[in-house]
């Protein structure tokens, strides 16, 4: 056996494939985003918005740590792919902390000097994973 035959390149994806999965993290981007939003609408004092914000922190705790799981094995033979399925189970606990501090400062904890900047690093590492996405499947 050759050099070159033992290290034989990754199997390619289908690019309707690598497409899904670029379309969901920005999806999950959106979402991240969405909840900083919401959460400026909240602290502006819209009635509504505390409830929406923490219903959608729910359901990108779920979509994060589902989107991880999926990644793991339907991205184990891409180039970049089990990277993106470990970042998605990554920000989908971080998310899980997120919405218990949220939690703990809704019911009258002083942590919101901790849920804010987690909140803005959320959104920040989401990007990251929705850039890490777009690269899925170069060697």
């Amino acid at each position: 056996m050759s050099a070159d035959t033992a290290h034989s390149p990754l199997p390619q994806p289908r690019a309707g494939r690598l497409r899904a999965w670029r379309i969901v993290t920005l999806l999950l981007l959106a979402g991240v985003f969405a909840q900083a939003v919401l959460a400026g609408a909240m602290l502006s004092g819209a009635p509504w918005a505390r409830a929406a914000h923490m219903e959608t922190a729910a359901v990108l705790v779920m979509a994060l740590l589902v989107a991880g799981l999926v990644g793991l094995f339907s991205l184990g033979g891409v180039a970049r792919g089990r990277r993106l399925a470990l970042s998605l189970l990554a920000l989908g606990l971080a998310m899980l902390a997120q919405a218990v501090i949220g939690k703990a400062g809704a019911h009258g904890v002083n942590l919101l000097w901790l849920h804010v900047p987690l909140g803005v690093a959320l959104v920040g590492f989401t990007a990251q994973a929705a850039a890490l996405a777009g690269r899925l499947g170069e060697p």
